[in-house]
């Protein structure tokens, strides 16, 4: 069967889905004489991830490798099918794995081409790689492959050259030795793209070298520090790049150690088991991935505080967002770190640009316009030197990007016969445009009395620390003057929540702007979700009108690796109105939003409208809508109406905190500066110092107070000490009021994801991780014990109050307590049922496993919750299992489908159900007993074949669950027992109600 045949018969057309496409492997004459016209490309949907080469010539096994090899370094495939035309077998590889896995181990399947293999070819129909369900096949592949994407295949190597240059350079301070070895290693990428891309050769080489046989690496081989430097100036001067100007590389540096190191670099592994420069092929690879080369030089100090790289999907999400109309217009980034913003946006710049036909149609005249449109338009701020460098590495190669490369080689060669010199890059400049400065600095501000047309960026988040390394940050916060109004303005430490640098940069943004300036940022959710930062917020939402927030915090491992706080992105304007709708998208993770694949799937469907005057009149707040859907969110405003636990209690207080400033200074005579100098391992040992001397494992006359941790708190019950301290007077903050360690009191746990609330009436000395109060009736407290460990609470809590809750840590806080909603008119019998079991639990009569659901259901009772709003909470706590086969497991599912839909059709509503190949549950309801739609009962391999044949549009991978045909709804999910509890079902019905019977206002029916 001929490979035109066997693809068209998967439903792939030749004139419309699969398209020629070249590959030119220069340096392999007889490789790339054998694929002209035998590669063809499939470029797949929007977040399907399913893009594919179609090899169609006979290969040897090197010539196989060097083809997977030109594919994972132009990272625009997901997979090569290799199909010698003719051929009985039909070889389909991975194209994310590296060159340094064998053809064998790449190898995803392999198909026959005659009949016997119909099955299996099922899954590599058309419908499969436009709809995304294709992956579903692969899922155990996946899960045993050992997967790095190219970007980070690229930082681990750079990472080994960078360790060995460093480990030869050891007589340098860390300062200078870094500049040195950054300074090395982006030249070597910058001469090697040179290189790759044939833009400096043996014309070149042979005019400045006399030697048309040399190249950078033989040039390290010769020994000769004079060339090598020589060579860094003659880049410098025809390029105009500062890269290769500052620093200078003294020749004491250049030692046959290092110039060795760099060399071998090319040609072998610089780590066993490591792929080398030379498996990177610079003319294909995308340009922005030199950007996450950043990663290699960010010291832990700096992810300490808040600084990574910003991967390029969640750049562009904001750059298409923020330039959403075709406007050429100035960019600023004034965190710019490794320039991937600013990358972003030149690349939109330059698409706006050739759609507006402004871009000429000459490579070099297009060198000079790209050149122009940087030096106009890309602006950047960056503190950290080594970040600044790459973020001018990385620009300077967007020029060159899809311009044929002998143009630039030819004309160099030209302009070094006729005139002995280059002018193409002297022109413009906008190495000058991208400052090393800091935002901050209220003296040398830079680009002062400038404004920008475009603000984008993502700035650190951490506490600004009194100490001499963030003096021009302090500065800022102690005299920075922000405008409230007309006649009024305010220091920006009287703004700034506990001193967030983040929110700094959110008042100096105003400086650069003008009513038409649009922003995007990248933000610690905290600025806009905790209380410490409420005065921040006020101004923002009063100052910026936001048009999407985007809600990241289930996402964060797929954009951040190593990041410890939440993040949202918010794009804004300074046009403010009464009137603004905020688009709120909480987005969350899909099948395929896990390694290889890491999608980030913004679903339209999901957004929630939020009223911007509302936020500023504290109606609501944005930590309202970061939990649970309008449904959660009714029945904690419903819960809200309660008296709040404040009116109970006189105080809700913490303990002790055990190591501090205090502490070290009393003990051990240490200053806080002093203490800064100390390195991390004697810091341990004087923690281990000081614990060993105040505390101990063993009752005694002197040590006699029960140490208490969260450890020790479980529901009801306090488990005993193991610990015991003599006095808290040793200890960094020990309270000035003792009484909360004294007589009848409620404890329970501040960090973590339940309160475990224990009464007690016993002297207890606890740290600052435990909270205690002290209710003004001593009769309440079995009630209140109860309350505080109920699943209720615990929902409240969660949807409402709790910080980070999808973060480490989790916590609650002083004011959270407070605000705990307790019966209005509390039912007198119910307070006694309640308070008893709750008794009887702390004197452990019971355990609580075997009163828990009892308890739980007194408590709902008390709070007069309906059968739908105990449901929910009831579901939200629902263990995560798969159904598989369970009979009778989606029974509640779809009776409670066929409740609430079924009131509003005259005929009785079908609903069929199945589990599919793939992990997944297909849920069909028919309208009618006439339904020409496939039957959900149908041979399971083919079922969701059907669908999407029916339904074209349907992306899968954007986790699109409901498919509507012309007369039933498909539900498709996850097989996965939280997804069809009969709160999904109450929640699906009115979403199809809404989709079938919308109303004026989009409220729900039911």
């Amino acid at each position: 069967m001929s490979y035109v045949d066997f693809f068209s018969n998967l439903g792939f057309d030749f004139n419309v889905d699969l398209k020629p496409k070249a590959i030119d492997i220069e340096t392999e004459t007889t490789l790339s004489q054998k694929l002209e016209n035998s590669v063809f490309f499939y470029k797949s949907p929007n977040n399907t991830n399913t893009s594919f080469y179609l090899i169609t010539s006979s290969l040897e096994t090197t010539e196989l490798k060097q083809v997977r090899k030109y594919v994972w370094n132009k990272n625009d495939a997901d997979i090569i099918f290799y199909y010698p035309n003719g051929a009985e077998e039909v070889r389909m590889f991975y194209a994310k794995f590296s060159p340094k896995v064998s053809n064998e181990d790449s190898v995803l399947e392999v198909f026959s081409t005659t009949p016997k293999d119909l099955d299996k070819v099922e899954k590599i129909k058309h419908w499969q790689f436009d709809s995304g369900a294709f992956w579903l096949n692969y899922r155990e592949f996946f899960a045993k492959a050992k997967y790095r994407g190219i970007d980070k295949e690229l930082v681990a190597t750079l990472q080994a050259l960078k360790e060995q240059l460093s480990n030869q350079l050891l007589h340098l301070a860390d300062d200078k030795k870094n500049e040195v070895v950054q300074a090395l290693i982006d030249r070597t990428l910058y001469i090697k793209y040179l290189e790759d891309n044939h833009i400096i050769n043996s014309y070149f080489f042979s005019h400045y070298f006399n030697d048309d046989k040399l190249n950078y690496e033989k040039l390290l081989e010769n020994n000769s520090n004079t060339d090598i430097n020589k060579l860094y100036k003659i880049i410098h001067e025809i390029f105009n790049n500062a890269l290769f100007d500052q620093p200078t590389i003294d020749d004491k540096y250049l030692t046959s150690e290092v110039r060795t190191l760099i060399s071998n670099s090319f040609n072998h592994n610089v780590n066993t088991g490591q792929l080398r420069l030379f498996d990177f092929r610079f003319d294909v690879l995308p340009v922005e991935f030199i950007s996450y080369i950043y990663e290699v030089f960010l010291s832990e100090k700096q992810k300490e505080n808040g600084i990574y790289y910003t991967p390029k999907k969640l750049a562009q999400l904001i750059v298409d967002d923020v330039i959403k109309e075709d406007k050429i217009g100035s960019i600023l980034d004034p965190s710019s770190g490794s320039g991937m913003f600013l990358i972003t946006g030149y690349q939109r710049l330059l698409e706006i640009a050739q759609k507006q036909g402004l871009e000429p149609e000459n490579n070099i005249d297009k060198i000079k316009f790209r050149t122009k449109l940087l030096s106009d338009n890309i602006f950047g701020i960056e503190k950290e030197p080594i970040a600044q460098r790459f973020t001018l590495f990385s620009l300077s190669l967007q020029i060159f990007i899809g311009i044929n490369p002998s143009d630039i080689k030819e004309f160099i060669a030209n302009e070094l016969k006729e005139n002995k010199k280059i002018n193409l890059f002297s022109e413009y400049s906008f190495f000058q445009n991208i400052k090393h400065a800091n935002t901050l600095n209220t003296s040398d501000k830079p680009f002062e009395d400038r404004l920008f047309s475009y603000i984008v960026g993502n700035p650190p988040f951490f506490e600004i620390s009194n100490t001499e390394e963030f003096q021009n940050e302090i500065s800022f916060l102690n005299s920075y003057q922000v405008a409230i109004s007309d006649n009024t303005k305010k220091v920006a430490k009287n703004i700034v929540g506990r001193s967030q640098i983040s929110q700094c940069f959110f008042l100096k943004i105003k400086d650069w702007s003008n009513e038409n300036t649009r922003f995007g940022f990248v933000s610690n959710s905290s600025n806009f979700y905790n209380d410490h930062s409420e005065i921040f917020q006020e101004y923002f939402y009063s100052k910026y009108c936001i048009e999407k927030v985007y809600e990241l915090s289930r996402v964060k491992d797929i954009l951040f690796e190593k990041a410890k706080e939440s993040v949202v992105t918010i794009i804004f304007t300074n046009l403010q109105t009464d009137k603004n709708v905020i688009s709120y998208y909480p987005v969350d993770l899909g099948l395929f939003s896990e390694k290889p694949f890491e999608l980030l799937i913004i679903r339209e469907d999901l957004a929630i409208d939020i009223s911007q005057k509302s936020l500023i009149e504290k109606e609501i707040r944005l930590r309202d809508y970061l939990v649970g859907n309008d449904f959660d969110r009714s029945l904690i405003f419903k819960m809200g109406l309660n008296t709040p636990m404040s009116s109970y209690i006189n105080s809700v207080r913490r303990g002790f905190e055990i190591w501090g400033e205090d502490a070290r200074k009393k003990e051990f005579n240490i200053s806080n500066e002093d203490w800064k100098k100390i390195s991390a391992e004697n810091k341990k040992e004087y923690l281990n110092q000081f614990i060993e001397k105040y505390f101990s494992n063993t009752h005694s006359a002197e040590y006699d107070k029960p140490y208490i941790k969260p450890a020790n708190l479980k529901p009801f019950i306090k488990i005993p000490s193991s610990q015991f301290i003599s006095s808290i007077d040793n200890f960094h903050r020990p309270r000035v009021n003792r009484e909360i360690y004294l007589g009848e009191k409620l404890m329970f746990t501040r960090i973590g994801s339940k309160l475990n609330c224990v009464f007690s009436n016993a002297e207890d000395y606890f740290d600052f991780s435990v909270y205690t109060i002290k209710l003004k009736d001593s009769n309440y407290y079995n009630l209140f014990q109860a309350i505080l460990n109920s699943r209720l609470i615990q929902f409240y809590l969660d949807f409402y109050h709790r910080k980070r809750v999808f973060d480490s840590f989790s916590r609650i806080g002083n004011d959270d307590i407070l605000k705990i909603p307790i019966p209005k008119e509390p039912n007198s019998k119910l307070e006694i049922e309640i308070s008893d079991i709750s008794k009887d639990l702390s004197e452990g009569k019971y355990e609580y496993s075997e009163k828990e659901q009892e308890l739980n259901e007194l408590i709902y009772e008390l709070y007069e919750l309906s059968y739908w709003e105990k449901q929910r909470i009831k579901d939200y706590f629902l263990t995560k299992s798969r159904i598989g086969r369970k009979k009778k497991a989606l029974d509640g599912y779809k009776n409670t489908l066929k409740d609430i839909i079924g009131f509003y059709f005259e005929s009785p509503l079908i609903v069929e159900e199945t589990s599919t190949d793939f992990n997944l549950i297909v849920v069909k309801i028919s309208f009618s007993n006439s339904s020409n739609s496939p039957k959900v009962a149908k041979v399971k391999q083919y079922l969701l074949n059907e669908i999407f044949e029916q339904n074209p549009n349907a992306n899968f991978l954007a986790s699109q669950e409901k498919i509507f045909g012309k007369d039933c709804v498909y539900i498709i999910k996850e097989d996965i027992n939280k997804n069809w509890t009969e709160t999904k079902a109450f929640e699906d019905g009115q979403d199809i109600l809404k989709h079938l019977i919308p109303n004026e206002n989009g409220e729900r029916i039911h």
